[in-house]
């Protein structure tokens, strides 16, 4: 599987884990993508685990970066692609401009128009408050 399908597995089982913590893999069990998994499986894994336990922490980020509209007003989508490229990004291998690429992408194809600059927003201003 290659690591885009693999985000898209990943990011359904953090949206679903905002809802149903104990119950996000049956989300994906009809889904395409689960039966290729294979390798990505520790990817996938990893992330659904990097955001529980950092939840918290990318909330306090997220509204730190999006001042002007409060976390409950941020839609679960939005929050769950931020949540998967904060991970993501907070990994020693990560690739900035290829984790903010995909996440604009994915809010495209699972959001709007102004998801994918709200994400895109959201995560350039990130990078610029950690190079500094």
């Amino acid at each position: 599987m290659a690591l885009h399908a693999a985000r898209r597995v990943a990011l359904q089982m953090v949206f679903a884990n905002l809802f149903h913590a104990d119950e996000c893999a049956s989300v994906l069990e009809d889904q395409e993508d689960v039966a290729n998994i294979g390798e990505d499986q520790r990817f996938i894994d990893d992330a659904l685990e990097g955001t529980q336990k950092n939840q918290n922490a990318y909330n306090q980020v997220i509204q730190a970066l999006s001042p002007e509209r409060s976390l409950e007003r941020i839609p679960a989508l939005n929050k769950a692609i931020l949540y998967l490229s904060f991970h993501e990004l907070s990994q020693p291998d990560a690739l900035p401009k290829v984790i903010i690429n995909e996440a604009v992408e994915l809010a495209k194809r699972f959001g709007d128009e102004s998801d994918s600059r709200f994400i895109n927003g959201v995560l350039g201003n990130y990078l610029r408050m950690n190079k500094s």
